[in-house]
């Protein structure tokens, strides 16, 4: 085992969250707000804090210090769904985590709320989640809501210095993002922390310019990958009315433009906030046309990186979160990511940093080719999506709380807030996370089996130590723990396997095929696949034939049963 490249990775971890956790409070708002929100005008540290929820007709909930938002809740679920053998579950993601995830989500971006949103609909697959409602498109979502939550990726990256990471990143960033400034963005996020990763050190503008140059691979990796390739592409290219490669090089340029721009304009300034602020303008991230946009904030937290290549982490973060106007969480996560390559953990209190610890160490365990564990997930065949998102909080036959799809559940404390017909509360879920779950009042539904899972999984905690995360000042987020049940340390988890291997697809065996189809119980995901397949390569009368089979043996069986 490789311990310092495990410190590492933790230590990203952590500073991820916890450049979340400072900027959140500070997010697209101006002094005026920003008093409003802490009874201050300048952050030094995470602070506890009030913030309304749920909309216009919502509640304002108190925050203890260190509380993250959905950058670190959506890079928790990308987490979970890395299996133990690299391979990033998209299915699951995109059906389970993000529906799930709205019923928790904390500062959560328009498109990516819509995304998950959508992926409800029976209808809709991970390649095919082409939404459009109130102004928001899923072409034209080029978003950070992608760059921010793509670093497990990397994390659990077996050949690292090969980028073998860069089909997970874009299969994950189209999940939720279809302008591919969305995708262009997470790919240049994760060079950067892969360069961080190796080094020991921030990218420079030379090797930010090449990791621009990166974009390139884009189209070819997208066309390996069957569902992007037959699905996604065409209809993209329809919708959008643009050609991959010409609008992926268009990308290149710009983003060119804007990292030479930035730098002319950082050369004037020897003050390294002026620095900051002076590259922050000339990318335009504090203008509604660039804020947010996932090129543009990836190059901001990597200049921020080499700008603070001399100084501590705090004092680059600290700049970032204080730049108001700006997407200050995203780009001090981000930062914070790249930051803790190269930095020992932070001071600073962070929400469930045990979790966090634990599951970086996973990642960089799959990484280095040690055992490790899958998250549980409910089977992808029987799994019912959530119909609202107050749907999610469930109880089991003993009357123990779930969520459905993520596990057991807490409740922390008996405090809440309240509207009329929904309530806001603290949980924490069985393996750590704490999360402040939206549910109807008085409605908690008894849950189907295939609808719960278990997880009760064992903190890795084998390099930082307990005393070495204490943070220095006491705050309201240990209350919170401190109130917490024990977190069992033994679980259960088996993989959602998908056998891909019953036949050479350049030469399908119909009566061979649905022979095996039928003797392993229909599984949707598996005849989606060959139905696919036949059509692909057999023609539509294979097509046909083979649906004809298994929908015949399927009604003959159930006649049965």
């Amino acid at each position: 085992m490789n311990s310092l490249r495990k410190q590492k990775v933790i230590n990203s971890a952590l500073w991820a969250a916890a450049g979340d956790a400072i900027g959140w409070i500070s997010e697209l708002t101006d002094e005026s707000g920003l008093k409003r929100r802490i009874n201050d005008t300048y952050l030094l540290k995470p602070v506890s804090w009030n913030r309304k929820i749920g909309g216009y007709s919502g509640v304002t909930v108190s925050l203890p210090a260190g509380t993250y938002s959905d950058d670190t809740q959506l890079r928790l679920a990308v987490s979970r769904s890395i299996r133990s053998n690299g391979e990033f579950d998209t299915e699951s993601f995109a059906k389970i985590e993000l529906p799930v995830w709205l019923s928790y989500a904390l500062g959560a971006g328009r498109a990516t709320k819509l995304a998950a949103t959508n992926l409800m609909r029976k209808d809709t697959n991970w390649f095919s989640n082409f939404y459009k409602s109130n102004g928001i498109e899923y072409i034209n979502s080029g978003g950070n809501g992608t760059a921010m939550r793509i670093q497990p990726h990397v994390w659990s990256c077996k050949n690292l210095s090969d980028r073998k990471y860069v089909a997970s990143v874009i299969k994950d960033s189209l999940v939720t993002h279809g302008h591919l400034i969305a995708v262009c963005g997470a790919l240049l996020h994760a060079d950067t922390l892969q360069y961080a990763l190796i080094n020991g050190r921030p990218a420079g503008p030379t090797e930010i310019n090449g990791f621009i140059d990166n974009f390139t691979s884009v189209p070819d990796i997208i066309q390996e990958i069957y569902e992007l390739n037959n699905f996604w592409l065409p209809n993209w290219e329809i919708m959008s009315g643009n050609k991959l490669h010409e609008e992926i090089d268009r990308i290149r340029v710009e983003s060119k433009t804007y990292l030479s721009k930035s730098l002319n304009a950082a050369k004037e300034n020897s003050d390294l906030s002026d620095k900051y602020k002076s590259a922050i303008n000339a990318l335009e991230c504090n203008k509604d046309s660039r804020r947010g946009a996932a090129t543009n904030t990836a190059i901001a937290s990597a200049l921020l990186c080499h700008f603070y290549k001399n100084t501590t982490p705090y004092e680059a973060i600290i700049s970032c979160v204080n730049l108001l106007g700006t997407d200050t969480d995203s780009i001090a996560s981000m930062t914070g990511a790249i930051l803790g390559c190269y930095h020992g953990i932070p001071e600073w209190s962070i929400q469930d940093s045990k979790y966090i610890i634990s599951e970086a160490s996973r990642l960089n365990d799959i990484a280095e080719g040690i055992v490790t564990k899958n998250f549980n997930y409910p089977n992808i065949n029987k799994w019912q999506t959530p119909q609202t998102q107050s749907d999610t909080l469930v109880k089991d036959r003993d009357g123990m709380f779930h969520i459905i799809g993520l596990g057991k559940v807490t409740p922390l404390k008996p405090e809440s807030w309240k509207t009329k017909s929904h309530e806001w509360k603290w949980m924490q879920l069985e393996y750590g996370q704490t999360v402040l779950l939206k549910s109807k009042i008085g409605d908690i539904k008894l849950a189907a089996p295939t609808q719960l899972s278990e997880n009760d999984l064992p903190l890795k905690n084998d390099i930082v130590s307990e005393q070495s995360l204490a943070p220095k000042e006491p705050s309201r987020q240990n209350d919170l723990r401190n109130n917490s049940q024990p977190v069992s340390n033994q679980y259960n988890f088996e993989q959602n396997s998908f056998d891909y291997t019953y036949a050479d697809s350049k030469k399908l065996d119909l009566d061979d095929i649905t022979t095996k189809l039928i003797k392993n119980g229909f599984s949707e995901r598996e005849i989606g696949h060959y139905l696919i397949q036949f059509a692909d390569k057999n023609g539509l009368d294979s097509c046909i034939a083979f649906a004809a089979i298994i929908g015949k043996a399927f009604t003959s069986r159930k006649k049965k049963q």
